[in-house]
């Protein structure tokens, strides 16, 4: 995306955010889950100095996807009234720069780091014709993994394929050319993890 995009996206972003947190450590024996909520955005009009048919190389997918562990699970699909970036999303609508593809949220537990185990859109109720891919959330010792191979359909197929760690509770931008990923991880309260398994 050209400069003067990113940077009013980033502004966008900055006007919205909220403040990041950290993880309380999970009671024992209890498996922590993870409110996840991505928002899927095209470019209403590219730029005329941008290659929109640039195939940017993966990142943070080059570690051994053989470690094992726990497969990760989606417990909860959430409704629109409980997305935390609803805000934001209309932003992007009114600006006329962006035009939302997707806005999704659930609740679901993380596969161990370098597991490269996810969740398809089409199971976290993304439907979009255009979009397909893969959600990837991975817990490691210290940080948390968020990760997307996604591609999506316009003029051709482009794709988002990139994996890195991040802060409780920030929103993450992927991007390319074509679209962009709006993503933010926040950790669930065991008090509250216990009535949603109610």
């Amino acid at each position: 995306m050209n400069r003067f995009i990113i940077a009013t996206l980033w502004a966008v972003i900055a006007l919205m955010s909220v403040p990041s947190g950290t993880a309380a450590t999970p009671a024992p024996g209890v498996t922590p889950l993870y409110d996840v909520e991505i928002i899927i955005f095209r470019v209403s009009s590219p730029g005329a100095d941008e290659d929109w048919h640039a195939q940017l190389a993966g990142r943070g997918f080059g570690n051994n996807a053989n470690r094992g562990g726990a497969v990760p699970a989606i417990v909860k699909i959430l409704a629109p009234a409980d997305y935390r970036m609803n805000a934001l999303e209309g932003a992007l609508k009114s600006s006329g720069a962006w035009r939302p593809l997707a806005h999704a949220a659930w609740i679901q537990t993380a596969a161990n780091w370098g597991t490269h185990t996810g969740f398809a859109l089409s199971d976290l109720g993304i439907n979009v014709p255009g979009l397909s891919g893969t959600v990837y959330l991975e817990r490691a010792p210290i940080y948390m993994h968020l990760g997307f191979d996604v591609q999506y359909q316009g003029a051709d197929t482009y794709a988002i394929k990139d994996m890195r760690s991040i802060k409780y509770s920030d929103k993450q931008y992927f991007d390319h050319p074509a679209f962009g990923i709006i993503a933010m991880v926040t950790p669930i309260k065991h008090t509250d993890a216990t009535a949603i398994h109610q």
